[in-house]
C-alpha cells in the first residue's frame, strides 16, 4: 500500500499516463490519499479498471476519479487524451507522464519495430502529452509535469540502447518544456528511478536472463549489492519524489533532473 500523503491536493486534478501498475499506481494512490481527483490512463482496461476503484475516494461532493483506456502509440493519441481529459470538467493540474515500456537486447538485434515502440511511449507520446497538457494550463493556477526517466537515459547501456536513449532525450525534452512553459507558471522536471520491481521490470528480466544466462534471482542480487543503500526501490519511493514535485514545496523547481535510486547512479 501507498504511504501516507503528507501533502494536501484538495481540489486539483491530476492526469497520470501508465496508472494501471508501477509507478503510475502508486502516484495515484498517494494523490488520491492527498485529496486529489485521479483521471488515470492505461491501455490496459481491466489492470486500469481495478487500479483506479482500488483509489481513495476525492473528498465529499467533488468530482469522481476517472479512466482511460488508450494506446499512446498512434501519432494523434496524445491530443486525443488531453481533450479527453479536460473534457469531464475540471482544470488538469498536474501530469504525471508514467507510461513506458523497456526491452533489453543486443544493439545488432534491436529491430526497427523494437526501436520504434519503445521510442514512440518512452518519449514521442510523452512530449505530446506535455505540450497538450500545458497549452491548456491555467496561468494563474499554475501545473505541474513530472515525466519518468530512469538511470539508463544518464549512462548508455549496452543491452539496452534503445530505452538509454529515450529516457537521455526526456530529461532533453523535460528541460525544453520548462523553459518553453516557465511564462505560463508550468514547471516540468524528471524523475529517474533505477531498478524497481514494477510489473515492467519483472519483464524486463526475463529479457536480460536470457541474454546474460543469469537467472532474476541473480540478477535481482547484483543490483542490490551494487546500490549502496542495498536495497532496490520500491514504486512508493518513485511516488514520493513525484508528489513532493507537485505539491506548494516543490513550485520552486523546474528544468530539474532528479535521481531516486539509493545511490545506484554512482555504481552502475
Amino acid at each position: 500500500m501507498a504511504s501516507l500523503c503528507p501533502y494536501d491536493f484538495t481540489g486539483l486534478t491530476v492526469v497520470i499516463t501508465g496508472a494501471g501498475s508501477g509507478f503510475g499506481l502508486a502516484s495515484a494512490r498517494q494523490f488520491a490519499a492527498g485529496g486529489a481527483r485521479v483521471i488515470g490512463i492505461d491501455r490496459n482496461a481491466v489492470r486500469l479498471a481495478e487500479a483506479m476503484a482500488a483509489l481513495p475516494a476525492p473528498p465529499a461532493g467533488a468530482p469522481a476519479h476517472r479512466t482511460i483506456v488508450a494506446d499512446l502509440r498512434p501519432a494523434d493519441a496524445a491530443e486525443r487524451v488531453i481533450a479527453e481529459a479536460a473534457s469531464f470538467g475540471t482544470p488538469l493540474d498536474v501530469l504525471v507522464n508514467s507510461a513506458g515500456v523497456c526491452h533489453f537486447n543486443k544493439p545488432a538485434a534491436i529491430t526497427a519495430e523494437e526501436w520504434d515502440e519503445v521510442l514512440e511511449i518512452d518519449l514521442r507520446a510523452l512530449f505530446f502529452l506535455g505540450t497538450a497538457f500545458a497549452e491548456r494550463a491555467d496561468s494563474k493556477r499554475g501545473a505541474r509535469i513530472i515525466n519518468l526517466g530512469s538511470n539508463a537515459g544518464r549512462k548508455g547501456r549496452a543491452l539496452s540502447a534503445h530505452y538509454a536513449a529515450a529516457k537521455a532525450a526526456v530529461a532533453s525534452v523535460s528541460e525544453s518544456l520548462a523553459l518553453a512553459y516557465g511564462p505560463r507558471n508550468v514547471t516540468c522536471n524528471t524523475v529517474c528511478p533505477a531498478v524497481v520491481l514494477t510489473p515492467l521490470w519483472e519483464e524486463s528480466f526475463r529479457e536480460l536472463a536470457t541474454l546474460t544466462g543469469k537467472t532474476s534471482t541473480d540478477l535481482v542480487a547484483g543490483w542490490t549489492q551494487a546500490t549502496p543503500l542495498r536495497r532496490l526501490g520500491t514504486p512508493d519511493d518513485v511516488a514520493d519524489l513525484i508528489t513532493f514535485l507537485a505539491s506548494d514545496r516543490g513550485g520552486f523547481i523546474t528544468g530539474q533532473t532528479i535521481n531516486v535510486c539509493g545511490g545506484f547512479q554512482h555504481t552502475c
